[in-house]
């Protein structure tokens, strides 16, 4: 699967107008696709982007999201995401911004307020349809960053940085509000972290299968899900009140137990078999996750 974190590498590949900077840009949609032509396959990002739809002609998957709404709509793409999409070029009108990590990193008042807006956050990346008569609000705002990004000053990203601060506000307005009259952004929510607590769930049940303890980690099951660890961290804790890590014990507990309930295997032999590197760290583990060793365990269910 391709993987881009610059937005001329990822313009390249799309075959479409190159930006002026690599790490921001913006642009009416309909002159952005105009050269496109898709299906595009499945590709993961480190971008940022938030986009207004007015028109549409695409359906787009965005990680677990397949979906063909109705215009005017908000959509918004997250670092991590994996997406594909299928683009009727004609049929398309808007504005997107479009922000890698490292735009942050260079501005930092951006990446103190990144995680204030939730439709930016991976687990939250939803799409929302807004009324017709807040497109002439948003538009305004992309034409000002649109026409600073074309000009000619020195300093212009000063001001596109204050005009994408006021973007993100003024979505955030339209997204709370959305939320407030209409449950369906907090359903679809809940639902989505169900979704990536089953996958994680999944995942976990191959854990013996696993040949090195440090892909028992939660990195390590973050990446499988194309997901940040962050976000699964926040997702595992939302939904069941335990972190990622302490079901990822859990499950490695779970396997110990069956082993030394119902096969002959000695400790030692356990311990390899959970991929640990040595029996007295696997000892040490069990205790801290028990309260007695595995051989106190064992002679315990046997009693």
């Amino acid at each position: 699967m391709q993987e881009f974190d610059n937005l001329i590498a990822f313009s390249k590949y799309i075959n479409v107008p190159l930006p002026i900077d690599e790490d921001f840009t913006v642009m009416r949609i309909e002159d952005y696709y105009n050269t496109f032509s898709g299906p595009l396959p499945e590709f993961r990002h480190k971008f940022y982007a938030v986009s207004l739809y007015e028109n549409i002609g695409l359906e787009i998957n965005i990680g677990l999201w397949k979906l063909n709404p109705k215009t005017p709509f908000m959509l918004f793409k997250s670092p991590h995401q994996v997406l594909a999409w299928n683009i009727h070029p004609g049929e398309l009108k808007g504005w997107f911004v479009m922000f890698t990590e490292k735009f942050l990193i260079k501005n930092k008042q951006m990446a103190q307020i990144i995680h204030d807006f939730p439709f930016l956050q991976l687990d939250k990346a939803i799409p929302f349809e807004i009324e017709e008569t807040d497109v002439p609000w948003l538009s305004a705002t992309y034409h000002k960053i649109h026409e600073e990004y074309h000009s000619d000053v020195n300093d212009r990203f000063a001001l596109i940085v204050s005009y994408v601060q006021t973007l993100l506000l003024q979505v955030k307005r339209l997204y709370e509000a959305r939320s407030k009259v209409d449950v369906e952004i907090a359903q679809a929510s809940f639902q989505q972290d169900q979704v990536w607590l089953g996958r994680f769930k999944r995942l976990l049940a191959d854990i013996s299968d696993l040949d090195e303890f440090e892909n028992r980690s939660v990195t390590y099951f973050a990446g499988q899900l194309a997901i940040h660890p962050n976000h699964l961290n926040a997702i595992i804790k939302r939904v069941t009140g335990s972190t990622a890590l302490q079901l990822i014990h859990d499950q490695i507990m779970d396997q110990a137990k069956l082993f030394l309930n119902s096969s002959e295997l000695s400790v030692k032999e356990i311990a390899y078999r959970l991929a640990f590197k040595e029996p007295t760290h696997f000892v040490k583990f069990f205790k801290k996750n028990s309260g007695a060793t595995p051989l106190e365990f064992r002679i315990q269910k046997k009693v």
